[in-house]
This record gives C-alpha cells, structure tokens and sequence, in this order.
C-alpha cells in the first residue's frame, strides 16, 4: 500500500510540475476546467487526459518543453524514434534525467547493473540504422564516425538487415573482436543474424551480458544468441521508449519488471479477453522526476498483460508481458483471436528455424515465412503449422514459403508477426 501511495505522490507532483511549467498541459487542464487541489485522491487521476504521440509532434518544441529549456540547452540529450507507427518522434530530456531511469532499470539484473555502471564500460550496439543518429549503414563509416560520446560503439548494419553486405558484417565482427564490450546493447533479431554469421564464419562472439531492446525477442532469437556463447552468458530483454527511456528489465528469473522507481505506471484496458487468462492493456506512463519535457498518462501503444504473482528475485515492482502493439495483432471477424507474443509461443523455438514472419493476409489467409538451416527436413514445419490453426478460427488456411530472405519494415526494425490489427 505504501508503495502505491509513493507512485502516487510522484505522479501528483509530475502533475503540478507540467501544470506550472508546459504551456500545453496548463492549457489543456484549464480548458477541461481541472483543478490541481482536486487531484488528491487516486481516482482523479482518470479525469486527466491521456496524451500521445500526435500532442507532442503538434506543439513541439515550446509547447512541451519546460520553462527554462530550449532546444539547445547544455543539459538535453536528443533522441527520435526509429519511425516503427509512421513519422519519427524527436523528443529532447535532461541527460541525468535519462541516466538515472537507467539505472534504476538495471537494477532488475544485478550482474547486468554491475557492468552499465562500471567506469569506462563500453558498450556495442546493433540495431537498425534509424535508432540512432549515425550513420551506421554507410560502408565508409569508420569506428571512430559511430562512437557515441558515452562509449557505445554502433556497429554498422544495412536498413533492410538481410540485405547487409559481407563487407559489413565482416566489418561488425572484427570492430566487435577489437572493441572488446563489456555489454552488448541489441535488437534481437539484428543480433541474432550477427549470431548467425559468426557460427558461420567458426568465430566465438566474446562474452558480455546481452540487452535487446528495439523489438521484441522470439524464441528462436533467444536461442540463437544464447548459442552463440559457449559457456552461457547473461541475457535480459527490456523495454524502452525513445521518448522516455528505460521502462521495464527481465530479472534472472526470466519475468520482465517495470521500473516504477522512475515512472507511474497505468494500464488502460481494452476490453479483450484472452481466453480465460489474463486481460489486455496499453500501458500508459506519467513521469516522476520534472523534466524538460515531461509526459503526463502518455500511451505508448505497447500491450501487455499483468504478471499474478511477486516474482522470486524479490523485486517488488510489477511484472507485466509484453503482447506486441494492437497494429499488429491477429484479428478474425473483429475479434481478437491471438497477440504477436502469443503467436511466438505457438511457433516456439524449432531447431530448424532461423527466422520468421507470420503475416494475416485476410480474415482466414495466413503466409508463415521462414527462413530455415541445415537442421530442416521437409515437413518439419507441420507441428508449427498444426499448432497456430487450432488457434485460429475454423476454415483457417495458412501457406508456408521456406524462403532465403524475408525484408525488413521501413523503420529498419524486423517485424515477426503481421496481423491485421485490433480494433479498440
């Protein structure tokens, strides 16, 4: 309970910090008619309105910014988003600020946290090329044009991944050899292709705790990189958001916990059922500690389901599963039938399989394309097929295409599953 007042009490402040410094939230309470002094008890929290993205693009930069910001103030980090929904978000916060939610993020993992706070650590990062701001896909590019001011080294990487040449992913492996990282900070499909090719190549990928970010985890992604070290290594998914930074950390345990020490969190329904388990909702976040560009019940777009139980690492913090985003459920007569994560689960992790896409063609048309190895015998990908039909509605069809190359979004992300959306 005193938890829940803490969160409270900061989302309260976030409240009156936004009200008395951002043009667009006083304007927008005091249209609503809001009071401030009304606002403590929990409750009220729902008669706030909830932003989105399209508030921040609208009155960027002056609406949103903080008294006392500017877009070039010493202290703010830039940051934009890969483009994933459509038009790239930028969006500016205090690098401390940042750091701090970090941090606390970390904290999930211990063995993960130990090494993002080292002094000096130095951390590889591979994921497409419009999740950073340079220019990872140019084959003239050296280290030194992609090492970033914090000791994150960007390894370069093609937009359409599979696509990236031989000069490049020769390239990747050796600055990774040189660079000796004390972290690997991925995309999991990205990393998992680069995992891919140093088996190919008979070359061991030095051992550093692994991060994925960016999209989220398959199993066979999972697998692939935890394949690719010969003595186990510590591997955690997160989740995080271009506008906001860390959300949530996978602890050792393997359940993945919100990180309420930098953030109110809120889950808004959407009135799904998931046969009989646990409910949908998008997760919403206020931030807590008075930024220049603070978020107020802001929708992130991300789906999830609520873990029931406190987790045996003894983080207090809830544990939520990540489903994937509405865009990209499965929907049959406009009814929610299976999440991206749920559709993972039921092609789980064949040894024969490299990578997938399961695309929605039509209410009852599925292609289910994959890319395979030399563990593949025809016929092998039956039980898959088997698997996803009796979760999906009668007269389903699905066509498989064993395929060599599957292509990326036009963000550079990788999606896995192609649905056509839900309808809230």
């Amino acid at each position: 309970m005193n938890n829940d007042i803490n969160r409270f009490d900061g989302f309260i402040k976030e409240v009156e910090y936004a009200y008395e410094n951002v043009p667009f939230y006083k304007k927008k309470l005091d249209d609503l008619g809001i009071k401030l002094d009304a606002i403590k008890a929990e409750s009220f929290s729902e008669q706030l309105p909830l932003t989105e993205k399209k508030d921040y693009r609208k009155n960027f930069p002056m609406g949103v910014l903080a008294k006392g910001f500017s877009l070039n103030h010493p202290m703010l980090n830039k940051s934009q988003s890969s483009g994933t929904t459509g038009e790239r978000l930028v969006t500016f916060e205090i690098g401390m600020n940042l750091l701090n939610r970090a941090i606390a993020c970390t904290r999930s993992f211990p063995v993960i946290s130990d090494v993002f706070l080292e002094k000096g650590r130095k951390i590889c990062r591979y994921a497409a090329p419009n999740c950073s701001d340079v220019e990872c896909a140019n084959p003239h590019s050296t280290m030194d044009d992609r090492l970033l001011t914090d000791g994150t080294l960007v390894l370069p990487v093609y937009h359409d991944l599979l696509t990236t040449s031989e000069l490049l992913i020769d390239r990747a492996i050796e600055e990774i050899i040189a660079f000796k990282p004390d972290l690997y900070y991925v995309d999991p499909t990205h990393f998992a292709f680069l995992a891919r090719q140093f088996k190919k190549r008979n070359i061991e990928l030095p051992v550093a705790p692994v991060v994925t970010s960016y999209s989220a985890a398959t199993a066979v992604s999972r697998r692939q990189i935890s394949d690719a070290f010969a003595n186990g290594n510590p591997i955690a998914e997160f989740l995080s958001s271009s506008e906001m930074g860390w959300l949530a950390m996978e602890c050792p345990h393997g359940n993945l916990h919100l990180n309420e020490e930098s953030y109110f969190f809120e889950f808004i329904s959407l009135n799904l059922d998931m046969r009989g388990e646990s409910s949908l909702f998008e997760l919403c976040i206020t931030s807590i500690d008075q930024g220049a560009l603070p978020h107020i019940r802001y929708k992130t777009g991300d789906i999830v389901s609520l873990g029931e139980s406190q987790c045996d690492c003894q983080n207090n913090n809830r544990v939520i599963r990540m489903e994937g985003r509405t865009t990209h459920f499965v929907n049959q007569n406009g009814d929610f039938v299976l999440s991206p994560k749920q559709v993972d689960d039921l092609i789980s992790d064949p040894e024969w399989l490299d990578l997938y896409q399961f695309e929605q063609k039509s209410e009852l048309r599925f292609t289910l394309k994959a890319i395979v190895n030399e563990c593949y015998q025809a016929g092998d990908e039956r039980t898959v097929i088997d698997r996803l039909i009796k979760n999906l509605k009668s007269n389903s069809e699905i066509k498989i295409d064993i395929v060599d190359y599957i292509s990326s979004e036009r963000s550079g992300k990788f999606q896995s599953v192609k649905g056509l959306g839900l309808n809230e």
